[in-house]
């Protein structure tokens, strides 16, 4: 039969190989989690970028919309609506 001191004995061993057990997984999860902020950076960062391209292309697409007709306008000599 276990003795008091033989339990707790066990106890602290336990303790122990689970505090060995842990430090690495916990280091492990700490890089991970840099690592999932790092590419949740570069996302956004690639977001922002798309979404200024996109608006440049609509914006230049628009002014030459714009100047198109312009000229279709002088072309007929109408006046433009107002």
């Amino acid at each position: 039969m276990l003795t008091q001191n033989d339990l707790k004995a066990i106890r602290i061993i336990v303790q122990e190989e689970v505090k060995i057990e842990v430090n690495p997984l916990k280091k492990q999860l700490d890089t991970l989690e840099m690592k999932v902020e790092l590419v949740n950076k570069k996302v956004e960062q690639s977001q922002q970028e798309t979404i200024e391209t996109l608006s440049g292309l609509i914006h230049t697409g628009y002014n030459l919309h714009e100047e198109r007709i312009k000229h279709i306008e002088d072309q007929l000599k109408t006046s433009q609506p107002q």
